[in-house]
């Protein structure tokens, strides 16, 4: 398993969608950034804003980040999983 490091904090959790298909989703109150330990293969996908994490229970979480895109693409690109 592979892993980055980010400091993060979360923001939303989606819990999937209702019976007339709207979306289920918690927000979560402001708190504080810390240092977290990733996998990698829980990552959904990264914009310049949030990371999206696979979590358990089928939902997922929306993490703030401190950084840039830039930052999480050179760790990914150093762990060997960024194409391009």
């Amino acid at each position: 398993m592979k892993y980055i490091s980010a400091r993060v904090r979360p923001v939303k959790v989606y819990h999937g969608y209702t019976a007339e298909r709207t979306s289920i989703i918690d927000e979560l109150p402001p708190r504080e950034f810390i240092e977290k330990v990733i996998r990698i293969d829980r990552i959904l996908s990264i914009t310049e804003d949030y990371i999206f994490i696979e979590c358990p229970h089928d939902t997922a979480q929306t993490w703030e980040y401190e950084g840039n895109l830039s930052d999480i693409k050179t760790q990914l690109r150093a762990a060997g999983m960024l194409i391009g």
